[in-house]
């Protein structure tokens, strides 16, 4: 019979129209409340390796069923067959049953029957079910990380070359803008744009097929960039976090959809590059900006998805029409920095690949999967490997070449000309792709790198004077460039050096001039605990760096002395108290010894001691000195050690939590739409300042306000803002807190 012959024809509708009254009488009889979709991945249990399937529904008596059959398989093989009877009352009977699978590399098929007599009339079904881990990938085209310029098999990162497992990476929805994705699962993709169903994203897709292939787990990728987008467009709003408005809320809601808010394994981010001035940004992030602009997004996504082990930040390169390697180098240089401050944050090289050009103001900004998005996907899948997999073994060269210091190697009479950078990992190898002159750069005045030559895990770095400098170098940074990865220091796995910003450089190593050995730095926001009647040497060693210390002052009635005395440069002191409120601060100009005295201090208080230099004075190579003592050295001791180990589970949750010390209080109502109320705790009458910033760190509003001694109501006009998220600061004499603040829609 000829497809387009009338009998044919007639046949074809005959039998459409028997299958859509078979479906149709399908669904009367049958409503289905709970089943799997095809290509479904199910979030694992750790402990069983098992994903749980509900099924549930209700059947009409009038169907004629008396039993449903389940049939269940694996790989296309049938496994068993699950008969359920059905009980009916009010002519109506309702299942629910769950049903298991392994997470494996296996697909999985589901076929629910309502049997009648000798007869099955399938009701549901479900292909290529998995059960396995989940991954978010956020931030700007990097991590969109569609497929860029021209397609050649190397370029397409869904070849069965380059993801040989792609069949088991899964993908719900897309991370759309307008939150218009279909609403079912996909094998992932990862060549296309974000707005398409199932974007992975090209290193997403490696990442996916690399931890699939290993660890014999199916993966899902949930990919919510945005391209050109800066940090702040990725906040979530406080107020309503699943707001589909927003970004944040857009990924949440499409998590919370697929049923893995609580089963997201790590979060990656590869962004930044929009804050840094330049084509893509106005505005340039400073280094803490950025990184306080961060923990903020860190913090709620610790929230939202609580089975997060790891998050990874890809540093960006320099490029994409940014104005110049000092504007990058403060982001890169923010991301190393959150790298070492948190365990639960790891950071990964992009300088050993190759940008695309990608023309237009841009210039070069994204990657093919060759010498790009593929490299970034290997790199990064050893990392979740070790993080989240717990696998033991694998090489140190895993992790990106980082600094660990910097010390002159060769000083005569007191003019250096050499110094040694040390990389972190002394058990890789290290080798140079091209001239790495132009890529170190010496800070603290105009200097000329004559040679670096890499021994083990030593770079050493040979160097002049140019004219009208007349002092040593205070630190080392390595400055980024775009296009090529050459020059670039990598090591024997092939990742490149991080960008880092104005290292300081110590003395020479075992020399009579190396007696600051600073101990000191800073772990947490509380700072380094000191005990009365203490003496010791730190180190102001950037124009960035600040010194925190804290103690307790338990004998309340011998008062207190603090000394800072051989001050290398202009340094100031300042004392608080556990609520953050200033209690004392000596600021003279020079280097003049400073001190603060105390006839008496609060019984079982814990103060802490604030170290900076004055308009950013620092010296990287002598050590500043500072004695803490009671002022009545000679009264007989009646201290209380008790009060130490009173004390020590609130300093813990607080060091644990990140406690920043400041003044206890409020704003509400938070999120606000027009007007904003503060309660503000002042020691004394007088002014404060309130001032409202964007998270591109510009002061948007502002208004001096009279206070008085005690608790004061302060207001603020905030609705002709634009909605989104902020920082208030309320600041008055030495006191100065912060606090998130989210506006709305009216």
């Amino acid at each position: 019979m000829k497809f387009s012959s009338p009998a044919f024809l007639r046949q074809w509708r005959r039998t459409a129209l028997y299958v859509l009254f078979a479906i149709v009488a399908h669904s009367t009889f049958a409503q289905i409340s709970q089943y799997p979709q095809n290509r479904q991945l199910y979030p694992r249990n750790q402990k069983t390796n098992k994903a749980a399937i509900p099924i549930a529904g209700t059947i009409e008596k009038s169907s004629g069923y008396t039993m449903l059959l389940l049939k269940k398989y694996r790989n296309n093989q049938l496994m068993y067959q699950l008969p359920i009877l059905l009980f009916f009352r009010n002519n109506k009977a309702s299942f629910k049953l769950t049903e298991e699978i392994k997470a494996e590399l296996a697909n999985y098929r589901f076929e629910l029957y309502g049997v009648k007599g000798l007869s099955q009339t399938l009701l549901q079904s479900a292909d290529q079910v998995v059960a396995g881990d989940a991954f978010i990938i956020q931030g700007q085209s990097n991590a969109v990380a569609n497929l860029r310029g021209n397609w050649t098999p190397d370029n397409d990162a869904n070849s069965a070359a380059n993801a040989p497992n792609r069949e088991f990476v899964r993908v719900y929805g897309s991370g759309s803008s307008s939150f218009s994705y279909s609403k079912e699962w996909f094998i992932g993709d990862g060549n296309v744009w974000f707005e398409n169903n199932g974007n992975t994203g090209q290193w997403g897709m490696r990442m996916g097929s690399n931890l699939a292939g290993s660890m014999k787990i199916p993966v899902a990728i949930f990919n919510g960039a945005d391209p050109g987008q800066p940090l702040q467009f990725f906040q979530r709003n406080d107020g309503s976090p699943e707001s589909i408005s927003t970004n944040y809320g857009r990924l949440l809601s499409r998590i919370k959809e697929a049923g893995f808010e609580k089963n997201i394994q790590a979060i990656l981010w590869y962004q930044g590059e929009s804050d840094v001035l330049g084509a893509l940004s106005s505005t340039q992030l400073t280094t803490e900006q950025y990184k306080q602009s961060f923990l903020q997004l860190y913090s709620d996504w610790k929230q939202d998805f609580p089975g997060i082990k790891q998050i990874y930040l890809f540093q960006i390169r320099f490029g994409c029409g940014m104005a110049s390697v000092n504007g990058a180098l403060e982001i890169q240089e923010a991301q190393r920095q959150l790298d070492e401050e948190r365990k639960d944050i790891s950071i990964m090289s992009t300088g050993a690949s190759i940008q695309l050009f990608d023309g237009g103001i841009i210039n070069y900004c994204h990657f093919n999967f060759p010498n790009g998005y593929g490299s970034f996907g290997d790199w990064i899948t050893e990392l979740v490997k070790k993080d989240v997999y717990g696998v033991k073994n694998l090489p140190t060269s895993i992790y990106a070449p980082a600094p660990q210091k910097a010390a002159f190697s060769s000083v005569e009479n007191l003019v250096a000309d050499q110094l040694t950078l040390t990389l972190q990992d002394a058990a890789s190898s290290y080798e140079a792709l091209g001239d790495l002159t132009s890529e170190f750069r010496l800070e603290g005045g105009s200097f000329t790198i004559t040679s670096v030559v890499i021994n083990d895990n030593k770079v050493i770095i040979d160097f002049s004077r140019n004219p009208g400098t007349n002092n040593n170098p205070t630190g080392l940074s390595f400055i980024a460039h775009d296009n090529n990865s050459a020059p670039m220091l990598i090591n024997n796995r092939g990742i490149g050096l991080l960008y880092f910003y104005n290292l300081p450089i110590g003395p020479l190593e075992g020399s009579t001039s190396a007696v600051c050995k600073d101990q000191y730095e800073r772990l947490s926001l509380l700072g380094t605990q000191l005990k009365m009647k203490s003496k010791i040497k730190a180190l102001i060693s950037s124009p960035l760096d600040n010194d925190r210390f804290y103690f307790h002052a338990k004998n309340n009635k011998k008062g207190l002395k603090l000394e800072l005395t051989n001050l290398p440069a202009d340094y100031d002191v300042y004392l608080y108290d556990s609520r953050g409120k200033l209690i004392e601060s000596s600021t003279k100009d020079g280097q003049t010894d400073e001190t603060i005295v105390l006839d008496e201090t609060k019984k079982k208080e814990r103060y802490t001691i604030y170290i900076s230099g004055k308009k950013g004075a620092f010296d990287a190579n002598s050590c500043y000195t500072l004695k803490l003592n009671y002022k009545k050295e000679n009264d007989d001791e009646d201290d209380d050690e008790d009060d130490d180990n009173n004390s020590s589970a609130l300093i813990a949750s607080e060091m644990e939590a990140g406690m920043q010390i400041q003044p206890i209080f409020r704003i509400y109502p938070n999120p606000v739409q027009d007007r904003v109320t503060i309660t503000w705790p002042s020691q004394k009458a007088g002014t404060a300042e309130i001032r409202v910033i964007d998270l591109n760190g510009r002061q948007v509003k502002g208004q001096r306000l009279a206070v008085q001694n005690g608790t004061n109501l302060l207001q603020m006009q905030v609705g002709g803002l634009t909605p989104g998220v902020y920082l208030l600061q309320i600041q008055q004499d030495g006191q100065m807190v912060t606090r998130k603040l989210t506006i709305t829609n009216r």
